[in-house]
């Protein structure tokens, strides 16, 4: 069940994951997948790129657990760091206690991710992890709130104009996406260019992520063939990442992944319905 090399890759990636920081080893694997799509979609052969660096150094369960993990036990020695800040190196720190935090977390994600691809369970095993791993990150290394109260009031404070916006928004991005994977069969292809468009994110904060809209509408037309279904699940995945962002990131000590949780919710759906 488990490679003995992909046990050492994943901690030494956990602790590159923790100085080079979460969001921008996520844009590294959005890179390194829209390259892999484009080899593939002209014939090349990507087989020797999957068992170490595609499902191994590059995969976020791996590299950006050990970012959330490390974040939140610096936040235990370095006032100048807070738990969720998952977008910063943590270079800046220089403690050997951060780095085997990150390298024991990348470890634990990739076991995660192991044990529920070998059981084939059916749903997003990297979101699987991810979530897993941020919920422990949660319980165990908190030092602030763990649920938002004051942001409950979400539905009452947003006009019509912002859900009309986000309506809108989540229907373009969800029915690109399944105009591609019907015409190229790559339905994990948005995820990755979502992946990499968080390069913006770091010029401007206020660029969004947007890659659990695009796995799940691409799941979704994967699955059903149906365009109607995969913008329904685009839909539901930007409103479950929302809310869980308000409620459970906004102002949190640490960082539960609010795309995983969408993406891991919404593809158990998916693949056990479908």
């Amino acid at each position: 069940m488990f490679d003995g090399l992909l046990l050492i890759l994943a901690f030494f990636a956990g602790i590159l994951g923790t100085f080079i920081g979460g969001t921008q080893t996520f844009i590294c694997t959005g890179f390194i997948g829209i390259v892999v799509a484009i080899v593939q979609a002209c014939g090349g052969d990507i087989s020797f790129l999957e068992p170490y660096i595609l499902n191994g150094l590059f995969l976020p369960c791996i590299i950006f657990n050990g970012s959330v993990v490390a974040t939140a036990v610096a936040s235990h020695y370095n006032e100048k760091i807070r738990g969720f800040e998952t977008g910063r190196s943590l270079a800046f720190i220089q403690d050997t206690r951060i780095l085997l935090a990150g390298g024991l977390a990348g470890v634990a994600g990739y076991l995660i991710y192991a044990v529920a691809l070998y059981y084939d369970f059916p749903i997003d095993q990297g979101a699987l992890s991810v979530v897993i791993i941020g919920v422990l990150t949660r319980l165990f290394l908190n030092q602030e709130q763990s649920m938002n109260k004051a942001s409950l009031s979400f539905f009452k404070t947003r006009s019509i104009n912002y859900w009309s916006y986000q309506l809108l928004f989540t229907l373009a991005i969800s029915f690109c996406m399944g105009v591609v994977v019907k015409y190229t069969g790559l339905y994990t292809i948005g995820f990755s260019i979502s992946a990499f468009s968080l390069i913006f994110a770091l010029i401007d904060g206020s660029f969004p992520a947007t890659h659990h809209i695009t796995l799940v509408a691409g799941y979704a037309y994967w699955q059903t063939q149906s365009m109607v279904l995969c913008l329904i699940f685009g839909l539901l995945a930007h409103l479950i990442g929302l809310l869980f962002s308000y409620v459970f990131n906004l102002e949190c000590g640490t960082h539960i992944d609010p795309p995983a949780v969408a993406i891991g919710s919404l593809s158990l759906m998916i693949f056990t319905l479908f």
